[in-house]
C-alpha cells in the first residue's frame, strides 16, 4: 500500500512540473499543456485521498497511536 502511496505522490508531483513547464512556455500550446497537467494534478489526489479512505475503512491501514500527552 505504502509503494502505491508513493508512486502516486511521485505523479503528482511530475504533473506539477509539467504544469510550470506549460506556465513558462505561455501561448496556447501552453496553456493547453498547463491545463491538461492541472487536471490530472486533481484527478489522481482525488483518487488518492478516496483509495486511503477506503482502506482506513477496510482496515488495511490504521492510523497512528504517538500520543503527545503525557501519561499517568
Amino acid at each position: 500500500m505504502s509503494l502505491f502511496v508513493i508512486a502516486i505522490l511521485c505523479l503528482i508531483f511530475v504533473f506539477l512540473g509539467s504544469a510550470v513547464i506549460g506556465l513558462l512556455r505561455g501561448g496556447r500550446e501552453g496553456s493547453d499543456r498547463m491545463f491538461k497537467a492541472l487536471r490530472m494534478r486533481i484527478i489522481l489526489s482525488v483518487l488518492l485521498f478516496a483509495v486511503l479512505i477506503f482502506a482506513g475503512f477496510f482496515g488495511w491501514i490504521e492510523p497512528n497511536s504517538f500520543n503527545l500527552l503525557p501519561t499517568q
